[in-house]
């Protein structure tokens, strides 16, 4: 799904769940783009869902002009971008007249730093990239954050005139951001590697223009180092624009001629601007620039194809729980290990399956497998379940996950569904047994939901706890 199209979803998703009375949508609305959106792509349910939210996202907007602004703020941050390039171009003209001189001191520390800076932003960059998964920087998430932010803001104000859509509004922009966070940030990336090359392409274009309307004169002045490690500090920081341009740096003698000093000194300015705009080139402009088209690709591509929220499972079924033929008939297979269900705690996870999958399910409810005979569950689970799109899991609370048996299980369902697309498994935890036990150690139960969620959610699932009690 295009991230326009889920952005539209989830606008909608969050309207019609914070709005039961059918105050902001009334419910002859919702079922007549239900059937409009299954009557215009049949089989498709994405297609369906991004239908049936156009249709609903027009009508929202004719009642409510300001969703459209909440809507395209949440989109993206090409305005701060434009800007952060402009402030970094702004910023290196700054650069290069930070002496306020008409001399150019060829050590150039402004430019060293700026290179330095760089450098250090790269091994950084080089080992997130090398790391599994990592958290992004607070700049860079705050920029990722800022549209979020900018239309909570705007939907505060809106609550005087209508709660039940400001809230609903509050609960999309929290949604969408955790949605659309991959996307965000290498929209973010894309802005601050754009500022950086400009902070370069403001550096050169500054010396050049100073190089232009003024005589600058270039020279060096150090109290720690003499002419020939003055040259072995230059080769280094010029060492590679000095190739590319083809100017060699002088040798110590030369450097000594130009150095600083209360009379005399210096040389004309052209050859060390050239090496400068050189250097700001090699080592800002163009990785900063190749960076940011990277991430620019990156922004493309999640964006063409947008990671689905799991709830948008269970919206689709209540979305379109009322047209007929539009959703395929739901079957849900429970399938215990290592734990015996009563007759009233599998009555009463079945009555719970709705609530996680959406729609009333077909169950096929089986008798569970004894802990330790994993092959004997995966055997059993291919045997039968191929009619079912859902697959129950429920475990106990009261016992402690173990990875060669509730891991090896766990993984086994796993990757027998994902070649359906489509199918889901659904993990309940039973607090019950374990509630009983530790009546009086709240804390207890904290620790072991927090045990199984970790174990759990290492497996690419997300936990449920509920009471069968």
């Amino acid at each position: 799904m295009r991230e326009v199209d889920l952005r539209q979803v989830l606008l909608v998703k969050a309207i019609e769940e914070h709005d039961p009375d059918g105050a902001v949508l009334p419910p002859a609305d919702r079922a007549a783009a239900g059937r409009e959106a299954a009557r215009r792509a049949p089989g498709d349910e994405q297609a369906m869902m991004v239908e049936r939210s156009r249709v609903l996202r027009e009508r929202i907007g004719t009642r409510y002009p300001f969703v459209g602004t909440v809507l395209a703020r949440l989109g993206g941050t090409r305005v701060l971008t434009l800007a952060m390039a402009i402030a970094g171009l702004a910023i290196g003209v700054a650069l290069s007249a930070l002496d306020g001189t008409r001399r150019i001191n060829i050590l150039a520390f402004p430019l060293a730093g700026l290179v330095a800076w760089n450098l250090l932003a790269y091994v950084l960059l080089l080992g997130w990239a090398l790391r599994a998964a990592h958290a992004p920087g607070p700049v860079r998430g705050w920029v990722a954050s800022l549209g979020a932010n900018l239309a909570s803001r705007l939907v505060a104000r809106s609550r005087a005139f209508n709660a039940p859509l400001a809230k609903a509004l509050e609960a999309f922009a929290r949604e969408w951001y955790a949605a659309a966070q991959p996307l965000l940030l290498a929209r973010a990336a894309v802005a601050f590697h754009l500022a950086a090359a400009a902070v370069g392409a403001g550096l050169i274009a500054g010396l050049y223009l100073r190089g232009i309307a003024f005589d600058y004169q270039a020279g060096w002045e150090s109290t720690f180092l003499d002419a020939s490690r003055a040259r072995a500090l230059l080769a280094v920081l010029y060492g590679p624009a000095s190739w590319l341009a083809g100017l060699p740096i002088p040798d110590a003698a030369h450097l000594e001629a130009t150095r600083w000093r209360t009379q005399g000194g210096g040389e004309s300015a052209a050859r060390w601007i050239h090496l400068m705009a050189a250097t700001a080139f090699l080592f800002v402009v163009v990785p900063r620039a190749m960076l940011a088209t990277w991430s620019l690709a990156k922004a493309w591509r999640i964006a063409a194809r947008a990671p689905l929220p799991e709830s948008l499972r269970v919206y689709f079924r209540n979305a379109f729980a009322g047209v007929a033929g539009a959703a395929s008939p739901l079957r849900a297979l429970i399938l215990p290990f290592a734990y015996e269900l009563s007759p009233g705690a599998l009555a009463r996870l079945i009555a719970w399956i709705p609530t996680a999958t959406g729609g009333a399910p077909e169950i096929d409810a089986r008798a569970g497998v004894p802990y330790g005979e994993e092959d004997r569950y995966l055997a059993e689970l291919r045997a039968g379940g191929e009619a079912a799109g859902i697959v129950v899991l429920p475990f106990s609370l009261a016992t402690t996950p173990e990875d060669e048996n509730h891991g090896v299980v766990i993984t086994g369902v796993r990757d027998w569904l994902a070649p359906r697309g489509d199918a889901q498994l659904v993990i309940a935890i039973d607090e019950a047994p374990y509630a009983q036990r530790m009546a009086g150690a709240p804390g207890r139960m904290e620790e072991r939901r927090a045990t199984w969620r970790a174990f759990v959610e290492a497996r690419g699932v997300k936990p449920h706890f509920v009471s069968l009690a």
